[in-house]
């Protein structure tokens, strides 16, 4: 293969070379950049054909021009889908008869991007303010572009064209407010536009010249007027009517008004009538492909929905400007891998605590002693429930974490944001329950936990026993035990409680996997113990003990999550995010928990809707989807990357 332009080409091939099954060399260029007429050149020269690489129309959840890598790629054998001078891969598509199948599932993906406003690119926006709009006039659009654009030229249009779009808004619209968006590029400070400030002084003319989300702009708006942007294809998708001054791939096919666009430049090309959902599978979902930044192999366009909802969802949490506390080196990596949302910046504090007014995020026990501080604006950040394969005391990288503003699971004392959740989101949806059901049986088919340690051992049941408890051991001094706890907050108060209510059932303790390594508090001698339990299982994984036991006992441990998802009884000395809402046998009750909920729901707020997932290697999308890490924690989980013997020089840093 044959480059000609920039790293930016380079490396968009290489995303998705696996995945465009060419046939044979060809010369690459970008667009209609001198890249691409070095790489026609070239090909002449040579007896080669020429590709055209460009972005697709759902691109990233960041502006390219700051670095965001793409999810999307058109690559045109023909031309380029914004040459109107030449035919182009996605005209002849477009030409093709209508697909009814295709026509509906491109319904169905349209009815998903107006839902969570996807357009091409999906940082953080401003927040609209409706009050701007009188609802007592009509609102135009006039979509401005960059400078240079050169969809503009190759749409048979110029400067003068905005100035000409502008006052022809005005002129057909006597009575209207007439609204410019000025493009996200020229907002970032990364490019011109074309309005100066005389064109913008017209009393029925403003501005807007605040980032807002094309799909969430357009409701406040009766007619679009463009001339080559993608922003004009957005308008149709809202049932908007749009006028075109130039000729983008859309017009020209019945859906546009027309009447100023130089509609000579394509001759009968576009002769045919075409619906918008034939124009959408076209372009979306023949034309434009698309690459899995997880697996690095092709996927649909529905692949990517998937991975970049959960992001946009995400970011609306995140703050723009975050004062990071008294985090280590080795955490403050992956802190910024979960955290690099476009517009976030993240500013790290050792020694010297951050101001009061700021946005303050801080890790469990610190985080606590900030609020007790008089510190109002505190993220609190702690593990996720599927976080790795090995302890995060032995320094094995989380795949999981949680941000909570509100207060953090593991804290009864409080409301959190999982325990709003649980309280107050309203219950799932069909689509939701589903998933829930999936999550939950691929946790148990694949022996999901949250660290995935121990060995696996088929164990026996205690021979004639009625009754097998499972204790769980916890840290001591770990805040879920501190803030969680009631009345129980030692491991030997618990089982000597247990024994008290059930002095006839077989007991099997089971201690904390970190207690075991010596690295936390919490230990019971084993002579100790014994006076309270039958047997203390030191090795095998918890799930296989599972397998043996009637009932788990615990103060507040993730264990006793992952019992009652296995069908398990589970009693509960303290007040873990998990209990009081009607799942558990609880000692003690949380008033604020006053609804009764479904196992799924509990499923899909703690481990879907609450934490945040993410991979070393994925650094074009901050989180990723809970399915995703448990396949990766499966297939990893028997080839630990970890060397235990380097822990104690490398915990000395942490």
């Amino acid at each position: 293969m044959q480059y000609f332009g920039s790293k930016k080409l380079k490396k968009t091939y290489y995303i998705f070379q696996k995945c465009l099954d060419l046939d044979k060399v060809y010369a690459l260029g970008w667009g209609r950049k001198k890249s691409f007429f070095k790489a026609k050149a070239y090909a002449e020269t040579h007896g080669l054909d020429v590709l055209c690489l460009e972005d697709g129309f759902i691109r990233s959840l960041g502006l390219g021009k700051d670095g965001c890598s793409p999810l999307s790629l058109v690559v045109d054998k023909l031309g380029i889908y914004f040459d109107a001078y030449q035919v182009s891969d996605l005209e002849n598509v477009i030409l093709l008869d209508e697909n009814q199948d295709l026509n509906i599932r491109a319904k169905h993906i349209i009815e998903t991007i107006l839902k969570y406003k996807i357009s091409k690119y999906n940082q953080k926006f401003d927040n609209i303010d409706p009050t701007i709009f009188d609802s007592e006039k009509q609102h135009i659009l006039v979509v401005d572009q960059t400078f240079g654009d050169q969809s503009i030229q190759y749409a048979g249009a110029n400067q003068q064209t905005f100035k000409l779009m502008l006052q022809q808004a005005l002129d057909d619209y006597p009575t209207a407010t007439i609204w410019v968006k000025i493009h996200p590029d020229v907002l970032a400070g990364k490019s011109q536009g074309h309005f100066d400030f005389v064109d913008l002084q017209h009393p029925r003319v403003k501005v807007l010249s605040q980032n807002y989300n094309p799909i969430e702009l357009l409701p406040q708006f009766s007619h679009v007027f463009v001339v080559s942007s993608q922003l004009g294809f957005e308008a149709l998708l809202c049932g908007k009517q749009v006028y075109c001054f130039g000729v983008p791939w859309y017009a020209g096919w019945g859906l546009t008004d027309d009447q100023y666009a130089p509609l000579h430049i394509i001759g009968e090309r576009r002769g045919k009538k075409r619906s918008l959902e034939h124009l959408f599978a076209c372009a979306y979902l023949k034309y434009a492909c698309y690459v899995n930044p997880i697996t690095g192999k092709k996927c649909e366009l529905e692949d990517i929905l998937e991975l970049l909802i959960p992001n946009i969802e995400a970011q609306k949490y995140v703050p723009n400007l975050i004062s990071a506390y008294g985090f280590s080196r080795w955490k403050r990596k992956f802190i910024r891998d979960f955290l690099n949302f476009p517009k976030t910046q993240i500013t790290f504090y050792s020694f010297c605590k951050p101001n009061k007014n700021d946005t303050v995020l801080a890790w469990g026990k610190k985080a606590h002693y900030l609020k007790q501080q008089g510190y109002e604006n505190v993220i609190t950040v702690e593990d996720g429930f599927i976080r790795s394969v090995g302890l995060g005391a032995k320094l094995i990288r989380p795949c999981s974490l949680v941000f909570d503003d509100v207060g953090i699971y593991y804290d009864a004392t409080r409301p959190s944001r999982l325990e709003n959740l649980l309280q107050y989101r309203p219950d799932l949806t069909e689509e939701e329950h589903v998933r829930a059901i999936s999550l939950w049986q691929m946790l148990i088919e694949l022996n999901i936990t949250k660290y995935n340690v121990g060995v696996h051992e088929t164990l026996q049941r205690p021979f004639e026993q009625d009754r097998v408890i499972l204790v769980i051991g916890q840290v001591e001094d770990d805040m879920s035990v501190q803030l969680g706890g009631v009345g129980i907050k030692t491991n030997l108060a618990l089982l000597e409680k247990v024994r008290q209510k059930n002095p006839t059932a077989y007991i099997i303790y089971k201690p904390h996997p970190d207690v075991l390594e010596g690295l936390r508090v919490g230990n019971i001698p084993d002579h100790i113990a014994l006076k309270f339990c039958n047997y203390i299982e030191k090795k095998v994984s918890i799930l296989d003990c599972f397998n043996i036991c009637d009932e788990v006992h615990t103060i507040s441990s993730l264990s006793g999550f992952e019992a009652l998802l296995r069908g398990l009884k589970v009693y509960c000395y303290g007040l873990p995010f998990y209990a009081g809402w009607g799942l558990t046998k609880d000692e003690y009750k949380c008033e604020r928990r006053t609804h009764k909920i479904s196992c799924e729901k509990l499923i899909f707020c703690t481990l879907i809707e609450y934490p945040l997932y993410n991979f070393t290697k994925i650094n074009t999308l901050p989180t990723i989807q809970p399915e995703n890490v448990i396949e990766h924690i499966s297939q990893i989980r028997y080839f630990p990357t970890f060397k235990p013997f380097l822990f104690k020089f490398i915990n000395f840093f942490k």
